[in-house]
């Protein structure tokens, strides 16, 4: 009787293994198709999760700019080729380098997740000469790619017409959510709850929330789950505002106890303006977890949170100028029972379609010819 030997696979990312939900997803797909999965990432010291598959945190010397992708690089090149892989997951741009390397060695399939559109990042706009490097690296390597996916059609489509290497779809739903046991915390008892879980960056309206803060009623509250490089000046400005009592940090916490505070919120924020392309085409993962969740949510509206917004009247468009009118923006949305009702109402009857189970099934279309 013949017998499929495991597929032994080595999968690539920068960011903290145990946060970047679509590494955990993508991993534990594979671990269900009966492979050998290696999760290598950085150590960031944070928290850490029984999963199914191995993982191997890097202790770093560098933290930032490109000594961090270059020291990155060259550690799992070298953890790579010490290791028997049958196949190599690039995880984004700054990982693709050494995994087609490894590939290339060990003769191994090369797999590329890219999770944004790189360098059409915000992180890269006005910066000429990293992006330019970035760009240097896209033109060599993606065209030498030949299983992809991505995470909205318009990264997709910008791919292609770029280099004409096709990539699939799939989206970055999270898993279906059978029942919540919502977060028990009596500094937020009988609070008006705004929440904005995700990454800390620029062109997110984060420094807009917090200001807006002055000119909302006293228990109304902000709560901010996720980390990242903004994570000081967000800290001072509440600090200057004399909010620390109203506007909480809460950092990186594992998705099932983010998500249970993401149950007591009243409101989520999904302010990512168009700044560069990536932002411009993304769908972040929040807007879908507050799908999930029941949690109304306000967005500037880019072009694919747009369609999700036109057709499911799931989350509510907002435009803006300054602070007070944000503030009043939130407050008529809150105030309004009736509205708030319909879009909790659509996005339950609609949840169905934004989950991981539905979405993954499109990973076989990459994963088939691999494993077989």
């Amino acid at each position: 009787m013949f017998i499929l030997r495991k597929k032994r696979i080595l999968v690539a990312v920068t960011s903290d293994v145990y946060s970047d939900m679509r590494v955990m997803k993508v991993s534990n797909y594979l671990v269900d198709r009966n492979a050998d999965v290696i999760v290598v990432g950085r150590n960031t010291k944070a928290f850490e999760l029984n999963t199914k598959f191995q993982v191997k945190l890097i202790n770093l010397v560098f933290n930032r700019s490109f000594l961090f992708y270059l020291e990155f690089n060259l550690r799992f090149l070298f953890f790579g080729l010490l290791k028997k892989v049958d196949i190599v997951v690039a995880n984004d741009l700054d990982t693709l380098l050494a995994s087609y390397l490894i590939s290339k060695i060990k003769r191994a399939d090369l797999v590329y997740d890219s999770h944004e559109y790189f360098t059409e990042s915000v992180g890269l706009q006005g910066r000429r000469f990293p992006r330019l490097v970035w760009l240097i690296l896209e033109r060599w390597l993606l065209p030498k790619v030949k299983n992809a996916y991505t995470v909205s059609k318009p990264i997709a489509d910008a791919y292609y017409k770029k280099y004409a290497v096709r990539f699939e779809l799939i989206r970055n739903y999270p898993v279906k959510i059978e029942q919540i046991i919502p977060m028990k915390d009596d500094r937020f008892t009988s609070k008006k709850i705004i929440l904005y879980q995700g990454v800390f960056n620029e062109y997110r309206g984060l420094e807009d929330v917090i200001y807006a803060m002055n000119f909302l009623p006293n228990d109304y509250i902000f709560l901010l789950i996720g980390y990242g490089e903004l994570e000081q000046k967000l800290r001072q400005i509440t600090k200057e505002n004399q909010l620390n009592n109203r506007v909480y940090f809460l950092g990186k916490l594992p998705y099932d106890e983010m998500i249970r505070f993401t149950a007591i919120a009243d409101l989520g924020i999904a302010l990512e303006a168009p700044m560069g392309d990536s932002f411009k085409y993304s769908l972040p993962n929040k807007v879908f977890d507050y799908i999930q969740v029941g949690l109304p949510f306000i967005s500037l509206g880019t072009p694919e949170v747009k369609k999700i917004i036109d057709q499911y009247h799931v989350g509510k468009i907002i435009n803006y100028f300054d602070s007070k009118e944000l503030a009043n923006c939130i407050l008529q949305l809150i105030q309004n029972k009736v509205e708030l009702d319909e879009l909790i109402y659509n996005q339950g009857i609609n949840k169905r379609y934004f989950t991981w189970e539905n979405e993954s099934i499109n990973l076989d279309k990459v994963y088939n010819t691999l494993f077989y």
